[in-house]
């Protein structure tokens, strides 16, 4: 019930008020039935003003104005516990003028509803005055008998209720009208998405965006503001949300006032990047109103780590002009940066491109270093480099290495000979009585057989041109004769080499640049390998080069070898190696032939082996061999292989008959085409064998009767 003593609080109003007031009223003339409902895809706020359970009795919403006779008063939070609008009792109201309380959306928010669940009107029935709830572009009248009031599908930016004198009516009395609002609950819709900004220049929303990034450290802080305040922020990584730090929040929205969280709010997470290529980064803000702003970037992510190689001749020509080394970059979606090499330690050079070509010239030791770079950059503003790639070049002269075998030609015809050869004369310790005594000896002249050599000779036609008189006329002729011209013995150099097995020989050569400068002081080994196919090369021996760049090896007793010389070269000369010369070695047959006396048709055994090792796993082809007078070439026995091992053992009928008694040579021999045996074709030393004739029994000594005695008691048991 509404008393008298709550119209004793007045307020006096200003000019604008009043001006206000006019505004108001002629929003009163609407027609109340014309609502325009608007839909708008925008979230809604509730906003409470004076109510006890919902604003906890405050008003922060509302404000009052007032014409002269009529008066506001705010008693939210009190006893009274409402917005009051009240005649004086005192002053009429002239016509058309009014007082109310108005609630004025701030920008970007408007009023889209409104709820007064308690309300009370008095003396406003037959006395001029009218009440009514109004918004821009609109108004609705109560009466006296309205106890609550609700509408909706507003979009309006005020909304109040006002107390006045009907404008079209004459002066309303001094009646104590009044128009008592308990509660307003307000639906506030936001018509703004929040605002969402990075921070920073070096953020990653923004660097992200225009170049490719990499690595950790890196910022997405942002700031977000909204009309009604922002209620919660987030982020999210490639559909992965950002955790820490956590963000700011507003759990508990105050909706007394307009913006209910605070206005704008600040957040700072760090981000690391991993793999490759585009990524959605987001930032997210949600308003008080729950209006979501997610607006979304896409970062271009470049984590492939930049490798560089390096690639060219580690040892290079001088005379082939300047070297280069070819260096080639690796790396992610971002691209190359540059290539940065440096030739020996000096000054970096810069490529663009890949692959590049790198410089290198001069004699000697050369390094190259080498470092690619892409273009992704770190939240520290540097770019990914390689690791350093080195690469090292000897620029040296060409060399040119020959290997061959001495052979003396046209050597000196030698035989020993009976000659009386003068002793000087000399002292000489003698035993004598037991005793060791120095001797005087007078020189003195004995025969002995002495080695005597002379040149060789060979006769040549020699073709002269000589006058002669013919006729009584000098006419020249050709006259030839024969003379003896001795042959003097010659060093010559040759490829091919034959030793008697077992026997070491001399192999010799020279080292020298491509322009004939003779390469002193330097090491050369000598290498040799089985003339077997198997190319075993193994280091026979090491020789240095002389000062005219000669060099000289004796190589040991072996098989058939083939045998070449390497240099290894140094900084300022290039490797080599030299042709490749043949060292052949006659295998050594080893055999026994038994029995030295047999008839035509008896059975010859042969036992033997080769020495020397290198044996093919097959073994050797041999043949057995007999000198027959008639033919030109040696009869052909018996053919067969060895064992692994080289041994061998066959028996075989040489002939099947015959007539009289003949004595042969026999002997063995190897082929000239086994290449998987490292030894040359050899033959064995020939034992002569005479057929036609009863073998002769062997004298049997007690050691051989007791073996015949074993072997007869063997066959017995075996039986």
């Amino acid at each position: 019930m509404w008393e008298r003593p709550f119209l004793t609080h007045r307020t006096s109003r200003t000019t604008k008020v009043l001006l206000s007031c006019v505004l108001v009223f002629s929003l009163l003339s609407l027609a109340p039935e014309s609502l325009k409902l608007s839909s708008f895809a925008r979230a809604d706020e509730p906003l409470y003003a004076c109510g006890v359970q919902d604003a906890g009795g405050a008003n922060n919403v509302f404000t009052g104005y007032e014409t002269f006779g009529i008066v506001t008063s705010n008693y939210c939070g009190q006893a009274e516990q409402s917005l009051q609008l009240a005649n004086d009792s005192v002053n009429t109201i002239p016509p058309g003028m009014s007082s109310g309380w108005i609630a004025t959306a701030p920008a970007d928010l408007e009023i889209a509803g409104a709820t007064v669940p308690s309300m009370q009107l008095f003396d406003t029935v037959g006395t001029g005055y009218i009440a009514d709830f109004y918004w821009t572009g609109g108004a609705q009248r109560v009466t006296d008998t309205s106890r609550s009031y609700s509408v909706s599908g507003l979009a309006a930016p005020q909304f109040g209720f006002a107390l006045g004198c009907n404008p079209s009516g004459t002066r309303c009395p001094a009646d104590a009208a009044a128009f008592l609002v308990d509660d307003i609950q307000l639906d506030v819709r936001e018509t703004v998405n929040p605002s969402v900004t990075a921070l920073g220049s070096d953020n990653l929303w923004y660097k992200g965006a225009s170049e490719y990034v990499r690595g950790g450290g890196w910022s997405i802080a942002y700031s977000a503001s909204a009309p009604s305040g922002i209620a919660a922020m987030s982020a999210s990584q490639n559909a992965q949300p950002v955790q820490l730090p956590l963000s700011p929040a507003c759990p508990v929205p105050n909706h007394t006032v307009w913006q209910q969280c605070p206005g704008t709010q600040t957040w700072s997470p760090t981000i690391s990047l991993v793999g490759n290529g585009n990524q959605q980064l987001v930032l997210s803000a949600t308003s008080a109103a729950q209006n979501t702003a997610s607006p979304t970037e896409t970062i271009h992510v470049d984590s492939v780590q930049p490798t560089v190689t390096l690639t060219g001749p580690s040892d290079a020509s001088s005379s082939a002009g300047t070297q280069y080394v070819t260096a080639t970059a690796t790396v992610g979606d971002s691209g190359l940066g540059a290539i940065s090499c440096s030739v020996d330690g000096g000054p970096q050079q810069s490529y663009s491109s890949s692959p590049v070509q790198v410089p290198v010239s001069g004699l000697g030791s050369h390094s190259i270093g080498c470092t690619a770079s892409n273009r992704s950059f770190s939240s520290s503003g540097q770019v990914a480099v390689s690791a350093p790639a080195t690469f090292s070049m000897d620029i040296a002269e060409p060399t040119a290495s020959a290997i061959s075998f001495s052979n003396v030609i046209h050597s000196l015809k030698c035989k020993r000979v009976m000659a009386r050869v003068k002793v000087p004369a000399e002292w000489v310790t003698v035993r004598r009585h037991g005793k060791r005594v120095r001797v005087y000896r007078r020189a003195h002249a004995k025969r002995m057989r002495v080695m005597k050599c002379r040149e060789r000779f060979v006769k040549r036609k020699v073709i002269e041109l000589v006058k002669v008189k013919r006729h009584g006329k000098t006419v020249v002729v050709k006259r030839t004769r024969v003379e003896k011209v001795p042959l003097p013995p010659q060093a010559v150099s040759v490829s091919t080499k034959r030793v008697p097995y077992g026997q070491g020989t001399t192999v010799s050569g020279i080292l020298a640049t491509t322009d004939g400068t003779a390469v002193s002081g330097r090491t050369v080994q000598i290498l040799t390998a089985p003339n077997n196919q198997l190319g075993e090369w193994s280091q026979a021996a090491v020789v240095s080069t002389s000062a005219d760049g000669a060099w000289s090896a004796t190589l040991p007793p072996g098989p058939s070898r083939l045998v070449e010389a390497s240099y290894a070269g140094d900084s300022t000369t290039l490797p080599t190696t030299s042709n490749t010369v043949t060292l052949l070695v006659p295998a050594r047959i080893k055999i026994t032939i038994t029995p030295h006396q047999l008839p035509w048709n008896g059975v010859l055994t042969v036992h033997g082996h080769l020495a020397g090792g290198y044996i093919p796993p097959d073994g050797v082809a041999m043949r057995v061999l007999l000198g027959l007078p008639h033919l030109r070439h040696p009869y052909l026995a018996q053919s067969f292989r060895t064992n692994a091992s080289g041994a061998f053992a066959l028996k075989f009928k040489a002939f099947g008959g015959g007539h009289g008694v003949a004595t042969y040579p026999v002997w063995l021999g190897t082929t000239s085409n086994e290449s998987d045996y490292a030894y040359a074709a050899s033959r064995s030393r020939q034992i002569r064998v005479t057929f036609g004739r009863r073998t002769p029994r062997a004298i049997r000594t007690s050691g051989d009767k007791h073996r015949a005695k074993h072997n007869r008691n063997k066959k017995r048991r075996r039986r």
